[in-house]
């Protein structure tokens, strides 16, 4: 079982800009932006970035560009902050996971090369569907064909680390054309697959469709059965599955989102962009004009913060260390703590342990099987947990 050294810390970069917006999303994205305003955008981030005056100890393991479609951005953008970020830091990015995510169809085999001498070492795909009657339901801009051959183009760019998102649970999907999208990505022997149930949030175009009785999303039952299948279908094509949505080769696990996992630091660039250190959680201002004008005007970007108490952050901890596979450490949790987990949260443990849906072994506090299916109930216990 692998867990991020506490000494680990990453940078989340976030590119708000979209060609369009899909029916689903609630991210902070923006639509009709140009070059002009991606410059004065890139350049905000350069200024934030100048005007964090501490930093975590110990070492960047990741670089996470995140969006948005950051793939809208020329390669030269990426030059520019990676270097920012090594002058700083006053280190080689030699070793660090610099993550880039990208739409299919605004990528080709020459700009993704420009990408790799910029410094993007692992790429991160939305495919979300195998069937072009689905993308075009949820507005995405791309087709199958698209996605394929951005994965074909990666590979002769030199990428060797490609994930791909799928998501399940889509309107009018059928297992069907889960299991088609399953063996669609599967056939294309990238290195990383994260599976993710669709979420429906409040104010989306696709809460309305649903609302007004446009469009159906499968049954809780049905949605089950996929991400059952998806598991069954990944591990036998020899994927690791590390994490309840995501899927890896062996060594490809994510090291961005195991900094999420395991509560360690991250900092934060971009508009609405949240990071974590040392018990504080900050945000960065959500509209981009509104950041772009407080860094212009000398601001640091940011819209507030939130300490969090220890109990907080130990509840925190042990949900956010349950989405793994193998669970968290009791060892790493009295460490970082002083305290063990049974000493903390006994009650809880205890009763979850007896209806069967958490497990110890060895030093590992970790989910059941049947645990997984009921995951979200878990989780909800330690958020409440006192």
């Amino acid at each position: 079982m692998i867990s991020s050294p506490l000494s680990d810390w990453g940078i989340y970069i976030h590119i708000p800009f979209c060609r369009s917006r899909c029916t689903y999303c609630d991210f902070n994205t923006v639509t009709g932006m140009g070059e002009d305003d991606y410059a004065r955008y890139v350049e905000a981030l350069l200024l934030q970035w100048d005007r964090i005056s501490k930093m975590p100890s110990g070492h960047v393991v990741s670089i996470f560009f995140g969006g948005g479609t950051p793939s809208l951005l020329e390669p030269e953008y990426f030059k520019q902050i990676l270097g920012a970020v090594k002058d700083k830091l006053r280190i080689s990015l030699e070793g660090v996971e610099v993550t880039m995510e990208a739409n299919p169809g605004t990528i080709d085999e020459k700009r993704l090369r420009e990408y790799r001498r910029a410094g993007v070492n692992r790429l991160s795909l939305g495919v979300q569907a195998w069937q072009d009657h689905h993308l075009r339901r949820i507005n995405r801009t791309h087709t199958v064909l698209d996605a394929r051959q951005g994965v074909e183009a990666a590979r002769l760019a030199g990428f060797d680390n490609i994930n791909l998102d799928l998501i399940y649970g889509l309107p009018q999907q059928t297992l069907a054309e889960w299991e088609e999208s399953l063996t669609g990505v599967l056939g294309l022997e990238v290195d990383h697959l994260s599976l993710y149930q669709l979420q429906i949030e409040e104010g989306t175009p696709l809460a309305g469709q649903l609302q007004r009785g446009r469009l159906r999303v499968p049954e809780d039952d049905v949605s089950a059965d996929m991400a059952e299948l998806g598991r069954k279908r990944l591990i036998q094509a020899g994927f690791i599955p590390y994490e309840i949505s995501n899927y890896c080769r062996p060594h490809k696990h994510s090291r961005h989102n195991r900094l999420y996992w395991t509560l360690n630091p991250y900092l934060a660039l971009g508009a609405g962009a949240h990071g974590y250190w040392n018990a504080r959680r900050w945000w960065s201002i959500r509209g981009v004009k509104q950041y772009v004008d407080n860094l212009q005007n000398g601001g640091d970007g940011i819209a507030g913060e939130e300490r969090l108490d220890r109990l907080e952050e130990m509840r925190e901890y042990i949900w956010l260390g349950l989405r793994e596979e193998g669970g968290f450490s009791r060892r790493r949790f009295q460490d970082r703590f002083s305290v063990s987990p049974e000493g903390s949260f006994g009650v809880t443990l205890g009763k979850l342990g007896r209806q069967g849906l958490v497990e110890r072994r060895s030093d590992y506090i970790l989910l059941s099987r049947r645990g997984r299916e009921m995951a979200n109930y878990v989780f909800r216990e330690f958020v409440t947990a006192s």
